[in-house]
């Protein structure tokens, strides 16, 4: 729990106002185990006035760049992300 409290603290940081949820923590599938991966697989969604005027590609720079230290290539515990974003009217 302690990491999706650190997820979630980076996105409201970044993405004040905003409506953020944050689904899908899950370990990733044993097919993966004898390569040694390990992570988790976590869906972001967040509704932004911060992307208006912002590309699709943008808005999901904007989510990476929040979260990138606690991507597993930055010794964080996220594996993969799967990212939706929309603009708050």
């Amino acid at each position: 729990m302690a990491k999706l409290n650190n997820l979630k603290i980076k996105l409201d940081d970044r993405f004040p106002d905003s409506q953020i949820m944050i689904n899908g923590l899950s370990d990733l599938p044993e097919h993966y185990a004898p390569t040694g991966r390990s992570g988790s697989h976590i869906e972001i969604n967040v509704k932004s006035r911060l992307f208006k005027d912002k590309s699709l590609l943008d808005q999901h720079k904007m989510i990476h760049e929040a979260i990138e230290e606690l991507m597993q290539m930055n010794g964080g515990f996220i594996h993969a992300v799967t990212i939706k974003t929309s603009l708050k009217i």
